[in-house]
């Protein structure tokens, strides 16, 4: 070992004087000292330089429990930092070489690169996106399958060929913020279902979005009601709500249940790369409580205290309020013909509008996360656990923005209110009533820019 330290060492002195020669070692001959002298001089050069990415990070595709590695090589000057990213996001701790998940689940799935530094500069690796794939199904998958394919064997063979789509995005897309009789549905109308086919369709739509769900969509219902008895007509009314399968349903092969209506359209998906129950529009005419067949309802009341605490607490930051007016949400269905028209990737130009979640104090934090809640626990228990540990996180909320127009109330036509996380989008806009004269009503829209139909819009 001595004798091959001192020709390394011998040798590097013939090289800076311009020798040549052949390097030996006790174990005989090895590289010329002009083969040395190239090899030196390219990893001079890559260590003397600013960071080059010489083995990209690997997309995967695992199934649910399965662990995962991202893993990227790099050279360049002095000391490497690393730090890898989700969807252009940070991931805390995630600073070396290598990323590791132990047991990927479905909200994992996403894009992961990894940005590469040092003293002369910086560079960022390709993309590589983890697909994940449910094997777990719980019991919110379970449960849905069993009562959907109970309610599809009570229609008649034209209902089930009516409810039964073949998974199409833009079939997926044709819902609405406007009455079925002006903009036409997928599925099968309420209207056309019997009395036993009503039931049998509501136990569903409560295994598919829990019990909360299932209460909101009633009321929203009755809200229709309300409306025609009160000189609304016939495009107004609960059988003007429709039902439809995008896909089979199936424990473990991608499908999509839809409801949708006037002011409520539920979008919930199974078996893809997210738990997805977006996008979900949620509206409200007349604004509040209101009576119908002797009950008093009041199916946004949750969703509109919380916006309204929100609204008084962002009035104290200057920074809160936006330039501009608005007089809808800006991402709901608002593409031709009047049905959905955006994708996840649109929001990048509109986002950070508003003060930094992380500008606000702890009490009002906690009122920004009320507003979230109030639309996720929509949803059924596993659906809206895993989304709200998604949204909620530490790293998600460092770069959330939050922002209102207006005057910062919910009782004002044109005040606006918005919360843009790195996945959720909420907007909550108060407009003048329709058929309810001389007052307000809501539109609200709840969207995950990666997750939105599963993770199927807009993935270019």
């Amino acid at each position: 070992m001595k004798t091959g330290k001192f020709m390394i060492s011998l040798t590097g002195a013939l090289l800076l004087a311009g020798g040549s020669g052949t390097f030996t070692n006790t174990h005989g001959a090895g590289m010329s000292l002009v083969s040395i002298a190239t090899a030196a001089t390219a990893t001079r050069g890559s260590y003397s330089s600013a960071p080059v990415i010489k083995s990209q990070p690997a997309s995967q595709s695992v199934s649910t429990g399965t662990s995962v590695t991202f893993s990227v090589i790099a050279y360049g000057a002095a000391t490497l930092n690393y730090q890898w990213r989700k969807g252009g996001v940070n991931i805390s701790g995630a600073t070396s070489s290598t990323y590791s998940i132990a047991s990927a689940v479905a909200s994992n799935a996403g894009s992961y690169d990894v940005v590469v530094t040092n003293s002369k500069g910086s560079a960022t690796s390709t993309a590589a996106t983890l697909s994940v794939t449910q094997t777990s199904t719980g019991t919110m998958t379970t449960d849905t399958v069993a009562t959907a394919q109970a309610f599809y064997n009570t229609l008649s063979s034209t209902q089930q060929s009516t409810i039964l789509k073949t998974w199409s995005l833009d079939t997926a897309r044709k819902w609405s913020n406007l009455p079925s009789g002006f903009v036409a549905r997928n599925g099968v109308a309420w209207s056309e279902l019997s009395t036993a086919q009503k039931a049998a369709a509501q136990t569903l739509i409560a295994a598919a979005v829990g019990s909360t769900g299932a209460t909101l969509f009633t009321g929203l219902q009755m809200a229709d009601n309300y409306l025609n008895s009160i000189g609304g007509g016939g495009s107004y009314g609960e059988g003007t709500y429709y039902i439809s399968f995008h896909g089979t349903p199936s424990t473990s092969t991608f499908w999509m249940l839809q409801v949708t209506g006037h002011h409520l359209t539920y979008n919930v998906t199974f078996n893809g790369s997210y738990k997805s129950a977006t996008p979900m529009f949620l509206a409200i005419e007349p604004k509040a409580s209101f009576a119908y067949g002797g009950t008093t309802y009041d199916p946004m009341s949750v969703q509109r205290v919380a916006v309204a605490n929100m609204g008084a607490a962002l009035t104290g930051y200057t920074s809160a309020k936006m330039s501009g007016t608005y007089s809808d949400v800006v991402f709901g269905a608002n593409g031709t013909g009047g049905i959905d028209g955006t994708c996840p990737r649109a929001y990048s130009s509109k986002a950070g509008l508003g003060i930094p979640y992380a500008n606000l104090s702890s009490t009002h934090q906690a009122l920004v996360q009320e507003v979230i809640k109030s639309y996720v626990n929509t949803q059924a228990a596993d659906m809206a656990s895993e989304l709200l540990t998604a949204y909620l996180s530490d790293t998600a909320l460092s770069t959330t923005y939050v922002a209102y127009s207006g005057s910062g109330t919910v009782t004002t036509k044109g005040d606006y209110f918005r919360i843009d996380g790195p996945r959720v989008w909420i907007e909550f806009s108060v407009q003048s009533g329709v058929i309810v004269k001389n007052d307000i009503h809501y539109h609200t829209i709840w969207r995950d820019k990666a997750a939105d139909y599963s993770g199927l819009c807009g993935q270019s």
